[in-house]
């Protein structure tokens, strides 16, 4: 091969190698952002009080893809009361249907945000309304502040409702003020096999051609 086919050859393998690499890169940022997010970018408004008869609840969605709950970040305006915790639920006609798992509480809570890990919660199905409940244990309490912005996202929803039976019912679902709060997660299954494929291909292309032109 001439010295200007092995420069050229190079070339490919290094134009190749970038493509790969952003793919990948595209594919990881995209597992990084929030799935549903009305605290950053969002303006405070009042808050509601959750205690032991009166639970809050906040949706999010999924898109076409199932995810690994990771965490969700909840916003206080004071510090919580005693023991609270967090679950997240199924959707039922608009309001909490399931629970699906208690989240793991912080190792302590504080005015702000406060994340709340998911250790045992399965798998959030695509295309589908789920629920994170906020109630007091005991005589727990904690102030959940909401905002009149518009959560970020592709599980977006402006969706809340409120129980003032502990959640043996649910008052109706209402819109345009939601709880500010941030659910992280993880796709389950690997996204966009076609660009992974690519990638792939692109890589063992590389390993391959490298040893041939260097």
């Amino acid at each position: 091969m001439s010295t200007t086919g092995t420069v050229l050859g190079c070339f490919q393998i290094w134009g190749i190698s970038l493509i790969a690499a952003t793919l990948f890169s595209q594919v990881t940022q995209a597992t990084q952002a929030p799935l549903y997010d009305s605290i950053v970018r969002s303006t405070q408004g009042g808050s509601a009080s959750a205690n032991k008869g009166t639970w809050l609840a906040n949706q999010f969605n999924t898109d076409g893809i199932v995810y690994q709950l990771q965490s969700v970040v909840l916003n206080f305006s004071t510090t919580p009361f005693g023991t609270i915790a967090v679950d997240i639920y199924s959707n039922a006609a608009g309001s909490p249907g399931s629970n699906l798992g208690t989240l793991t509480n912080p190792s302590g809570f504080s005015t702000g945000t406060n994340a709340f890990i998911a250790n045992n919660i399965s798998t959030l199905q695509a295309d589908s309304a789920f629920w994170v409940v906020l109630r007091g244990v005991g005589d727990g309490t904690a102030n959940w502040i909401w905002t009149s912005d518009n959560p970020t996202g592709v599980g977006d929803s402006t969706h809340s409702n409120l129980s003032l039976d502990s959640g043996a019912t649910w008052q109706g679902t209402s819109s345009g003020t939601p709880y500010m709060m941030q659910v992280n997660a993880t796709p389950a299954i690997i996204p966009e096999p076609s660009i992974w494929a690519i990638g792939l291909f692109a890589l063992g292309f590389t390993a391959i051609a490298a040893r041939r032109c260097c």
